[in-house]
């Protein structure tokens, strides 16, 4: 099995650690930004030789996010708090790797994984400091690119882009106040359907039994549904879309509510017509209300665990009826 290299198989993990410990001793916007910008020169590697990765102004979003946008008691508490426990999560990746490795989820081969909380929550946190060699679609045609670096442009304007970034700050503050929660694991399942599950319209014309029943419910949200309700997204093939972008569709917010999915940016093949992605125990730690116009951030005080199924669906509204 394809091997997924983590930050911490790089020969420049000690590096990369020392500079995060500096954001954990003196944690300044100033700080911040300047080992950002180093991380993102260091570890921002692509395979395209047309492409440099420099870019001297990819943090401006995020110095604007924190000067401007926050209040002052916010702006102390991103500081002094949130970005330095996403720091000791980022340097604990090595701790929390699977003794073997992670696989890759490949197109085509059905497969179940488990990954700790803990492991999770050091992923995203190397994300979010782009510590991961660069993908992009000449590369990895089938994968995502797992860093935030061109997530922060799109915090100076972009309201669902704000909601979606205090999400996921909302996400690693829920870890802080509730570390029991970091027990546990994340189900990722991987189904594919065989040649002789399809059915054509002749075995559906042919076939007796009945349907499933439907029920349709005419009032209530998706997100505030039951615990035991198993949410349909309906993503991209590459999944996730544009959700570390300027995204706003359903499913880049699902990822950011559900901030535990963005780790399946790392290691999943896209999906093709015959699959889909189940996900069980994910967290539902926030809201976002209003996507396309105010898009406003509510916490959930009590996430609670949740099943989600991915499928790339076809659209079928320009077929005539």
């Amino acid at each position: 099995m394809a091997l997924v290299m983590l930050p911490c198989d790089l020969p420049w993990w000690s590096n990369v650690q020392k500079k995060l410990a500096q954001i954990d001793e003196t944690p300044t916007l100033e700080v911040l930004l300047e080992v950002m910008q180093k991380l993102h020169e260091l570890c921002n590697v692509s395979l395209d030789p047309d492409d440099d990765g420099k870019d001297q102004g990819v943090f401006d979003g995020l110095r604007h996010f924190v000067a401007e946008q926050l209040g002052e008691e916010e702006r102390a508490h991103f500081l002094g708090h949130t970005v330095r426990h996403i720091a000791r999560h980022a340097r604990n990746l090595k701790l929390y790797r699977p003794p073997r490795g992670l696989n890759f989820s490949l197109q085509q081969q059905g497969d179940c994984y488990e990954l700790s909380y803990r492991l999770v929550a050091a992923l995203l946190a190397n994300a979010f400091f782009s510590t991961f060699p660069k993908r992009t679609e000449k590369t990895h045609p089938t994968l995502q690119d797992f860093n935030f670096t061109y997530f922060f442009k799109g915090l100076v304007e972009s309201n669902v882009q704000k909601a979606k970034f205090r999400s996921f700050l909302n996400y690693f503050d829920w870890l802080e106040a509730n570390p029991v929660e970091l027990d546990g694991t994340l189900k990722v399942s991987r189904k594919v359907m065989t040649g002789k599950q399809w059915l054509t319209i002749e075995d559906w014309l042919e076939c007796g039994l009945p349907l499933c029943d439907v029920e349709i419910k005419h009032e209530g949200r998706l997100d505030k549904a039951s615990s035991d309700t198993m949410q349909t997204v309906f993503a991209s093939a590459r999944l996730g879309g544009d959700v570390l972008g300027p995204g706003g569709s359903q499913e880049t917010l699902q990822f950011f509510t559900f901030p535990e999915l963005l780790a399946v940016l790392l290691y999943v093949e896209a999906l093709e017509d015959n699959e889909s992605l189940q996900i069980e125990n994910a967290h539902h730690v926030a809201r976002i209300v209003e996507p396309r116009g105010r898009a406003l951030f509510e916490k959930i005080e009590q996430p609670k665990k949740t099943s989600l199924c991915c499928i790339d669906a076809e659209n079928y509204r320009a077929i005539p009826s």
